[in-house]
């Protein structure tokens, strides 16, 4: 949906954490080291960004986290506090490097259970390929997550959509959220208006509402509209990481928690890619049918076939209202993905999927199963007090409840599904 530009807004720091109980801290933005001689340490400027769990699987995670300045980072982590292993990212032999995104990730973790980590931030000076020096590392506090399990009796969710770099909205969202406890947060896409800035994402992505709202259980992001659109939003996957050994398709994702597997796909624009404001930069059609092949084969993949529940998030509704623009004309802007409709709904209605979750246009409503779509959909609104919402879900093997409201409060409804027939 059209946003006003000036809608973007910085996030102030010192809020509350998001999803976590532990006390936000300011982040500065920084700036790069100045030059030192040989002889003295570097010494950090500012303090690194709380760190950012994402993509997770059974035995694996990812942490994302910025920096303010010139720095490389690993994490140390263990199934104790006193932690014994480092993850470090590299490729082609070269530990990253970067001046405001760092990020790792822990693979060979024991399913469902407690992992301790913490981010090591050390600065560098790069003077040149003979004279760098790493300054003294900064430690972060330790956290601690638990690894998916597929075993475990339960498993929920919260589903934000639509922020728009509103800070009010992300305040609200931080402040209602830290008082529970979910498996993930779910944001369904349009966490910016358009990407412009490394600086941007990292306030978007890394420290909304002044950071630490994924320390302790992930955030799975579904890419909006929105979220690809700007003279940077290739950058994006900087901070928002793609799935591992998902090649072109890093943003779609299927993963398992107890009785319940959550699918993420991303709808991409919404217009036709030779819509001629994109000037030839987008490719979404073709994109969109290779989800729906990766889809048909996912849904078959034990851990998600035998799931008591599936539910799929994508941004653009895959169903409209009668007179709603599908997105596949020149005209206008699609209020539902009729392609994705037609290239994903087939599988979805085949595998007995009972939900799914969308956003983007503004306003919330929930639609009951039909003849024509046997999954329901719900989609949630955004971006102000009134219109924003949170849509939860918690599931066990006798049924699984979703509830949603705005975000000054208003209860909007609560609705059950029966586990699958598998």
């Amino acid at each position: 949906m059209p946003i006003d530009p000036s809608a973007a807004n910085h996030s102030p720091s010192n809020r509350r954490d998001f999803l976590t109980t532990v006390s936000s801290i300011a982040i500065g933005t920084g700036v790069m080291s100045q030059a030192v001689s040989a002889q003295q340490p570097v010494a950090p400027q500012t303090k690194s960004g709380l760190p950012v769990l994402q993509t997770p699987t059974a035995s694996s995670i990812s942490v994302a986290w910025s920096t303010p300045e010139l720095a490389t980072g690993w994490i140390e982590y263990g199934t104790t506090p006193e932690l014994g292993k480092r993850a470090t990212a590299s490729s082609n032999g070269l530990n990253q490097l970067g001046t405001r995104f760092l990020s790792a990730r822990l693979n060979d973790l024991p399913t469902g259970q407690k992992i301790y980590y913490r981010t090591v931030t050390a600065p560098i000076e790069f003077k040149n390929a003979y004279q760098i020096q790493q300054g003294e590392p900064v430690v972060g506090e330790t956290f601690a997550f638990h690894t998916l399990d597929a075993s475990a009796p339960s498993a929920s969710f919260a589903m934000i959509n639509d922020t728009h770099e509103k800070p009010e909205v992300l305040r609200s969202i931080t402040e209602q959220l830290s008082k529970e406890s979910v498996d993930f947060t779910v944001w369904n896409g349009d966490v910016f208006n358009d990407v412009r800035s490394d600086d941007q994402i990292v306030e978007q992505i890394l420290e909304p509402a002044g950071g630490g709202y994924a320390t302790e259980r992930p955030v799975l992001f579904t890419s909006g509209n929105h979220d690809v659109r700007g003279v940077h939003a290739r950058a994006l996957s900087q901070a928002m990481l793609d799935w591992p050994n998902q090649g072109e398709l890093g943003r779609s994702f299927a993963v398992r928690q107890g009785p319940m597997a959550i699918i993420g796909l991303d709808t991409g624009e919404d217009k036709p890619d030779a819509h001629p404001v994109f000037a030839g930069l987008v490719n979404f059609e073709p994109y969109r049918e290779a989800q729906g092949e990766w889809l048909a084969e996912t849904l078959k993949r034990d851990e998600i076939a035998s799931a008591p529940y599936i539910v799929v998030f994508c941004h653009i509704p895959l169903w409209g209202r009668p007179g709603d623009n599908p997105g596949d004309t020149l005209d206008g802007y699609a209020s539902y993905s009729r392609q994705s409709q037609r290239a994903w709904h087939p599988h979805l209605a085949k595998a007995g999927v009972q939900l799914v979750a969308s956003g983007h246009t503004h306003r919330f409503r929930y639609d009951e199963p039909t003849a024509e779509h046997t999954y329901a959909q719900i989609v949630g609104g955004g971006p102000s007090l009134s219109r924003g919402t949170i849509i939860r879900a918690s599931a066990d093997a006798e049924e699984m409840t979703l509830t949603a409201s705005t975000l000054d409060g208003n209860k909007l409804g609560t609705w059950t599904f029966a586990p699958r027939e598998v």
